[in-house]
């Protein structure tokens, strides 16, 4: 039995509309990594501040490193931790400026859930190209958690509707307490609307073709009133680099 399976056809979404939105039952997991999956997410209430914020906000905390992904065999090797960037022609807010995100733990580098996540993630997209099959990629991987106290709001995407300017991304719920809002909103490349959608469940999922598409999620807030909201997200940038080396 494979560590992740799902019974939905995602290639065949992503072929159509450029995305896929997958509910959490729709991707069982074999119970060998299932405790792993808890050890990853028990990570977000100790996340580190984004000290990138353009309100200098206190709402969004992460993780961030890279991998070295080999499709045809399935190799992954953590890359050496580097700064992230994105250009201001997909980010209009934090674009263009160098970050420096705190790198994963040593115990979620090596968490086998997160490795099995991964290699499905890859294993749903529909390469039109059969050359990505054999050549390099890196893998992105974000940790992110977001709080609204009582009264206030937490952003997902301060930068609003964006790119992350990989050819593929996947975003998969690994928290959700106490929270409204959070809907996801997917564009097309002139950004006209093409679908709306929460992430409801722990393990609810989006993968989507990241070259022909725009996103962003709105903000979340105290379902209460009384207690903070918490969402966090488990999301993958997959980079086409046929050059690239384990040493990055």
């Amino acid at each position: 039995m494979l560590p992740i399976k799902t019974t939905h056809n995602i290639q065949s979404d992503i072929l159509k509309q450029g995305f896929s939105f997958v509910h959490a039952d729709e991707i069982p997991i074999s119970d060998d990594i299932q405790a792993a999956w808890q050890n990853l997410r028990d990570d977000y209430s100790a996340l580190p501040r984004d000290n990138y914020l353009p309100d200098n906000g206190l709402y969004r905390y992460r993780r961030y490193d890279r991998f070295y992904f080999y499709p045809a065999t399935g190799e992954l090797a953590m890359l050496p931790h580097q700064d992230y960037f994105q250009g201001r022609d997909i980010n209009q807010v934090t674009g263009g400026i160098v970050r420096q995100f705190a790198p994963l733990t040593a115990e979620t580098a090596n968490n086998p859930f997160l490795h099995a996540l991964i290699r499905f993630d890859f294993s749903q997209f529909p390469l039109i190209d059969n050359d990505m099959k054999y050549h390099a990629w890196q893998v992105d991987v974000h940790q992110i958690h977001v709080v609204a106290q009582a009264g206030a709001q937490g952003h997902p995407t301060p930068e609003g509707v964006h790119r992350d300017g990989a050819e593929f991304v996947t975003v998969h719920l690994a928290q959700l307490e106490n929270a409204s809002g959070g809907t996801v909103s997917i564009y097309d490349d002139y950004k006209n609307h093409l679908a709306s959608f929460t992430l409801d469940h722990i393990l609810d999922s989006y993968l989507f073709n990241d070259t022909i598409l725009w996103h962003g999620v709105t903000p979340i807030t105290s379902t209460d009133g009384v207690d903070a909201a918490q969402r966090g997200i488990l999301t993958f940038d997959f980079h086409y680099k046929p050059t690239l080396t384990r040493e990055g």
